[in-house]
């Protein structure tokens, strides 16, 4: 199996994160890991940077979020992640991650593109909603842990477990992409128009349900209130005006619908984990390298 792909792998040092290997030069390394196709597992605590994409790569990639949220890259389409979401990467795909709130907790495995495997094949990425991701969040970190002892550890224990997790997360894991598909498009208009105000009840209403339906619907099909849903759409419309190097600061903030710079910056640092100052001195993106 060749394991030549593109990678851009931008993970800051406030990033803690713990994993175990199949392969002799991963540490830890637990060679049982080959038994179930996996080739790379473990859990994050991200904080700051942490953006990862990659093309062609010859293997699956699972997201499970845990607490906060993150965005899963399907070529040119972004999807939310929330706590117990589940997103499906395919191997070869051009597919990739990164934070979007202030912390994200989630777990991840790279599975190898085998047999066992099939069904998780594809051409692009998809979210679904799954139930007890803390348990396999738990499960996950006594496993790495675990794998560090020499002696007296309980690794294949705890591997037993976490394969065991994982395949009832899979079995149960419910998609709705219409459904889905409906919020984000009525979570898209905020993006044309950030300076109005939005509220809750009025979406709702919108979409034909009351306040307290609205808020469980979007927890369950897009991992965030409503509320979180209407702060994304503004915080990523004033990304893209300070990226384009037109506008201040203190004109992106009243264009997004804040009146108070200083309120504005905080939010947007929250968010991202950066500050809107920083957006516009970026020249460019870095770029992919081959991995």
């Amino acid at each position: 199996m060749s394991m030549i792909y593109q990678e851009l792998f931008d993970v800051g040092p406030e990033t803690q994160q713990m994993s175990v290997g199949s392969r002799v030069y991963h540490h830890p390394h637990l060679a049982a890991l080959a038994d179930y196709d996996v080739l790379f597992m473990g859990l994050s605590e991200a904080r700051g940077l942490m953006h990862v994409e990659r093309r062609g790569a010859p293997f699956h990639v699972l997201m499970i979020g845990v607490e906060g949220q993150g965005e899963i890259i399907t070529g040119d389409a972004k999807l939310a992640i929330g706590p117990n979401q589940l997103a499906i990467l395919p191997a070869y795909s051009h597919s990739g991650f990164r934070r979007v709130s202030e912390h994200w907790r989630c777990v991840w495995f790279l599975l190898n593109d085998a047999p066992r495997w099939n069904a998780l094949a594809g051409d692009t990425a998809n979210v679904r909603s799954v139930q007890n991701a803390h348990s396999l969040f738990y499960a996950m970190y006594a496993l790495c842990y675990e794998a560090r002892l020499n002696q007296h550890s309980f690794s294949g224990e705890a591997l037993i477990l976490v394969m065991d997790l994982l395949k009832r997360m899979l079995a149960s894991a419910v998609v709705n992409e219409a459904l889905a598909d409906r919020l984000r498009a009525l979570f898209s208009g905020i993006r044309f128009a950030p300076a109005q105000a939005w509220r809750v009840e009025q979406l709702a209403e919108q979409y034909g349900v009351c306040s307290a339906q609205f808020q469980r619907l979007c927890l369950k099909n897009l991992g965030a209130t409503p509320l979180q849903l209407i702060i994304e759409q503004r915080m990523l419309r004033a990304r893209e005006l300070l990226s384009g190097g037109r506008y201040s600061v203190s004109e992106v903030a009243v264009a997004v619908g804040y009146e108070e710079i200083a309120s504005f910056s905080r939010r947007f640092r929250s968010h991202f984990g950066y500050s809107p100052s920083a957006v516009k001195k970026e020249n460019s993106s870095p770029s992919m390298q081959q991995v």
